[in-house]
């Protein structure tokens, strides 16, 4: 099992030491906590009856990360938390193997009517003794460890949760004992029978000695990995793995991805941030953990992505300057109709922008095929069509019978030829003969307020003269009819109003909706749809304000279509209820080197969690050009480029990566002289001095081995004897002959 699963123990085990050093110092503990939730946004677990907090104690703090949210929230705690006590340690990618206390019952003390006077005292006893019993298993801090959890677990509200708090703070020491883990330890037969029957098959919470002791016969047996796991924390996960119940005490995080909703991947110039995003969109889609994707071939998992990406599972922009909410949302745009070449006729539409086309598509009921297929296209308009008028009417009646739906303006004839601009009818003749396509929706209006029928487009314009009136056709699939469905609420609160076509302005989830209520056995829609994955470029370069404009709450987690919190608004310009939907992940990349970053919006601070990507030599290494190693050379390159600028201007690695399958001096001299040193240029602003530095020419005893070479003007020979004071004694150039001359590299 990977060790990196459960990396999340080393920030536990700081944050725990850490909240030693308040033990007395409560309020000032109490303040840094409002501290945290204030800066993401977030509101603080109810503590007291009156909604004060009094006091606290360390475990419920860990209780307020470790409870039934979404991981997107245990990470922005911990995160701030990380921040607001200055940890060292990186907020862990997963979660695996951690209990999670009740949501109702996530505090380990009673409200101040109802708990004992030294409650909130004790469990900082037991917290402080069981760290230093862990940290130094002596026979004494042995002794004050059981003696402090035996004063624990006679409280009110006390049980099996305080083993959980242990594991918490020092899991490789402390044994959670939730009903999962007690059902997985007894089953497994791990522990002497004769201790099972000590501690009265689990039924009741072991004391002190007990479970010391218990935690100390457990690690003996457990340690050489004869179980198929080596500690705690393995134990815990394959204990889950095997039991998949709730208990009612604990629960555990069941997303099989372990990649957060918003995501963006940072750090310098090629470090491979872009090529990641390709694994983490696979991993998304395919709800599969992300190291799982990195250890399969790069070219099969680039071939799923370009698969899912023709499929509309995954959308890829780059934002920049000119970049805005009408490219991203919606915006209004002409849209210009030409009847014949003397004239056009330009209307105003609003258009879906990018983000929002791709938010419908996401959200978009997936219907069983195998179950029915009713021909409904990929983006299908929705458009109201009266038939012979509103209420019951032969016309209405005749195209129910027969599956279609017909119009008049009947003077016009069939080829339409005289349609001068200002006809009446134009525009719903071009609506119906022109704009409307197989696989569009049609609703039948019935009155203002309600339809009567919705049907699906399967046939072209057809002209039918058999008909004394309404002689333009065509055919559609009547899903529903015969019903009395009241559409104001969908259509943003309008009636439907006199035109005999139109586009409505409503999503097809809505309309979906309608067709589930009457079709129950007609029509079946996939419960769980599939991840989608939008994937920004250069997020930073954009105006974030600007281009997510009200949406920006709504791409949070907990705002999303579906949760408790989940939130729509009312665009600007359509005026209709727009959501993101639960299923649809947001991953931005970010070249830190730009010199934007320092301007990157608050509001992408808070709702995105950061995935820090930094040069990694281990890919270069073993690639030699003629025995010069360019792992050594990065590795020398960027601790010099880190103390001469800093950390987020060092070279990525994937500039050096065409070495792998073409190690010669002309593939290294070509990455020197169109890569590395433009960069290097663009870095120092062309300080040529701390470019010879980074590459070493300031150290090397020959003028060939140097790739940028200093040469001494002679201000007299140029321009005379003149009183001028002039910036610069020497000029730079850069040596071609050093750009192949495999000694200069091996000098660096």
């Amino acid at each position: 099992m990977n060790e990196a699963t459960f990396i999340w123990s080393e920030i536990y085990e700081e944050f725990a030491t850490k909240l030693l050093e308040y033990k007395n110092d409560r309020k000032n503990l109490i303040s840094k906590l409002q501290n945290v939730y204030e800066e993401i946004d977030m509101k603080l677990s109810k503590m007291e009856s009156n909604g004060e907090i009094l006091d606290i104690d360390p475990f419920t703090i860990f209780g307020l990360f470790n409870k039934g949210i979404t991981d997107d929230n245990r990470k922005r705690i911990l995160g701030e938390i990380a921040k607001q006590f200055n940890l060292k340690n990186k907020v862990p990618f997963s979660f695996e193997g951690i209990p999670l206390v009740n949501n109702l019952r996530s505090t380990f003390f009673n409200f101040a009517e109802e708990r004992g006077e030294n409650d909130i005292n004790n469990l900082w006893e037991v917290f402080e003794s069981a760290i230093r019993y862990a940290d130094n298993p002596t026979q004494g801090n042995k002794l004050k460890i059981e003696s402090t959890y035996n004063n624990v677990i006679k409280q009110k509200g006390i049980q099996w949760n305080i083993t959980m708090g242990l594991y918490w703070i020092r899991p490789n020491t402390y044994i959670n004992l939730d009903s999962k883990n007690r059902e997985f330890i007894i089953k497994q037969k791990i522990l002497p029978e004769q201790f099972i029957k000590e501690v009265n098959q689990f039924k009741n919470v072991p004391n002190g000695e007990q479970y010391i002791q218990l935690c100390d016969l457990l690690l003996e047996k457990i340690k050489d990995g004869q179980y198929g796991y080596r500690d705690f924390k393995e134990l815990s996960f394959i204990a889950y793995e095997r039991n998949m119940s709730v208990d009612t005490v604990t629960q555990h995080n069941t997303q099989n991805t372990d990649i957060a909703k918003n995501t963006i991947l940072y750090g310098p110039p090629g470090t491979g941030k872009t090529y990641n995003t390709v694994m983490y969109a696979v991993a998304i889609i395919e709800n599969k953990k992300l190291e799982e994707i990195k250890k399969e071939n790069y070219t099969e998992v680039i071939d799923r992505y370009n698969k899912y990406k023709e499929d509309g599972l995954i959308e890829f922009t780059t934002f920049h300057q000119s970049y805005g909410y009408e490219e991203f949302i919606e915006g209004i745009k002409p849209v210009i109709h030409s009847d014949e070449e003397d004239e056009t006729d330009i209307q105003y539409e609003v258009v879906p922008g990018l983000f929002k086309k791709f938010c419908d598509i996401a959200g978009k009921p997936i219907l069983r095929k195998e179950k029915c297929d009713i021909g409904i296209n990929e983006s299908p308009t929705i458009w109201k069509i009266s038939l012979g008028g509103s209420g019951e009417n032969s016309t209405r009646t005749e195209c129910m019978k027969n599956e279609h739906i017909r119009i008049g303006y009947d003077e016009y004839g069939r080829e339409i030829t005289n349609l001068f601009k200002g006809a009446a009818g134009r525009h719903i003749l071009n609506y119906f003969i022109n704009d409307m396509s197989i696989g569009d929706i049609v609703m039948s209006c019935y009155d203002c307020n309600t339809v009567d029928a919705i049907g699906v487009v399967t046939g072209e314009y057809e002209w039918h003269d058999e008909y004394p009136e309404y002689k333009r056709l065509r055919k559609v699939n009547w899903i529903v009819k015969g019903i009395k469905e009241n559409i104001i609420k969908i259509n943003n609160g309008s009636r439907l109003s006199n035109p005999t076509v139109y586009k409505l302005r409503m999503d097809l989830s809505d309309v979906m909706e309608i067709i589930e209520k009457y079709s129950k056995n007609t029509i079946e829609v996939e419960e769980k749809k599939k991840n989608h994955v939008f994937i920004i470029d250069e997020i930073n370069r954009g105006n974030i304000s600007k281009i997510f404009g009200e949406l920006i709450t709504l791409i949070e987690p907990t705002k999303r279509i579906g949760q408790t919190e989940g939130q729509k608004v009312r665009l600007p310009y359509s005026q209709k209820l727009f959501g993101v939907p639960n299923n649809v992940y947001l991953i931005g990349t970010m070249n830190t080197a730009d010199r934007s970053i320092a301007t990157i919006d608050t509001a992408l601070r808070r709702r995105f969690n950061f995935k820090e990507m930094l040069p990694d030599e281990e890919v270069l290494d073993g690639i030699y050009v003629e025995y010069v190693s360019i792992k050594d050379i990065f590795i020398k390159m960027n601790k010099r480029i880190t103390v001469l600028f800093d950390r987020e201007h060092t070279l990525g690695h994937a500039y050096f990566l065409p070495l792998k399958d073409a190690p010669t001096i002309e593939t290294l001299a070509n990455i020197f002289e169109n890569s590395i040193i433009p960069l290097l240029q663009e870095y120092f602003y062309e300080d040529y001095e701390k470019i010879r530095m980074v590459l070493g020419d300031n150290q090397k005893d020959s003028e060939d081995k140097q790739f940028i070479t200093i040469e001494e003007n002679d201000y007299n020979d140029l321009f005379g004897d003149i009183d001028y004071d002039f910036d610069e004694m020497s000029t730079y150039k850069i040596n071609s002959f050093a750009l192949t001359n495999i000694e200069a590299y091996r000098s660096i």
